[in-house]
């Protein structure tokens, strides 16, 4: 039987940075190990062998800037927190979808201002995540390691109402996965603007993920009579979609970056507005073309 165990003893809670250093610097052996489990729950389990063995700690911090020039930081080289639930893996996963289709764009001389150092850049945007999953861990730290009666009790009520499913466990559930996790919105934006896009079903078959592709936005034309195609481009597909209900029910065109976040959203059919807005994403500041120029192309 294999088994993976991850936990923590009171002794190895509220040290200093110092104290973190030099216990990571000390291996972990078997027999510690053996050690630990007994203190811990009474029996080693008839522990034998171990595939892997590792310290943690539950230091938390991010880098204060995520570019300088051309150097880029990702992942655990931009954030670290404790290792719970897998939500660093997640969450370093996240920073390439959103950094690689950015990098690519500014490599290739079409990224506009706002997705090199404006308001939807890498730095901004991913920033702004690590910052609430440094508070996440931190309360998941404090829920697991606090060894006292009110912690036990505190641990036992959160137990049971993940237990109990619903929107309490639907939620903690988007937090460790991250797909519940939005962007900071500009002013004057559509309420879904920033937000990850569900994988509605197309017209044409398949869906809305499915048709995602690293180097392109994908523009779902939601119209009565889908008359957004012209409005494709070497940077834009377009995908009919039925109209679906609920928040989208009012919309007409959704605007999809290739890392599955919605971009634009409106209510318009206007296709002169719509190719300007468009343009303002898939071209270099200082070459955007006029909404008529646009629909040439």
């Amino acid at each position: 039987m294999r088994a993976r165990l991850f936990g923590a003893e009171a002794a190895d809670t509220g040290l200093t940075s110092e104290q973190v250093k030099q216990r990571q610097a000390m291996p972990l052996g078997l027999e510690e190990l053996r050690a630990t489990l007994r203190r811990v729950a009474a029996t080693d389990f008839g522990l034998r062998a171990a595939s892997w063995i590792s310290r943690a700690s539950d230091s938390t911090r991010r880098a204060a800037r995520y570019r300088s020039g051309r150097v880029l930081l990702a992942g655990d080289a931009a954030h670290v927190h404790l290792p719970a639930g897998g939500q660093g893996l997640n969450a370093g996963l996240q920073d390439a979808a959103n950094l690689a289709w950015k990098l690519a764009a500014e490599i290739h001389s079409w990224a506009p201002a706002h997705l090199i150092d404006g308001a939807f850049c890498y730095e901004h945007e991913r920033r702004y995540v690590a910052e609430q999953l440094m508070a996440n861990t931190l309360a998941q730290g404090a829920l697991m390691h606090t060894f006292t009666a009110g912690g036990k009790a505190l641990r036992d009520l959160v137990s049971d109402l993940i237990s109990r499913g619903g929107d309490t466990a639907g939620e903690l559930a988007g937090w460790l996965s991250g797909l519940s996790l939005s962007y900071p919105q500009t002013e004057g934006t559509h309420p879904l603007v920033g937000t990850r896009a569900p994988d509605l079903p197309l017209t044409d078959g398949g869906t809305l993920h499915q048709a995602l592709r690293h180097d392109r936005y994908l523009l779902v034309d939601l119209t009565p009579d889908t008359g957004l195609a012209e409005l494709g481009s070497a940077h834009i597909d377009v995908r009919a979609a039925p109209s679906p209900s609920g928040t989208w029910s009012a919309l007409r065109a959704v605007l999809i970056r290739p890392d599955g976040y919605i971009a634009h959203a409106t209510r318009s059919t206007d296709p002169l507005n719509l190719a300007t807005t468009l343009a303002q994403w898939t071209t270099a500041t200082g070459s955007i073309p006029t909404a008529a120029q646009e629909l040439q192309l």
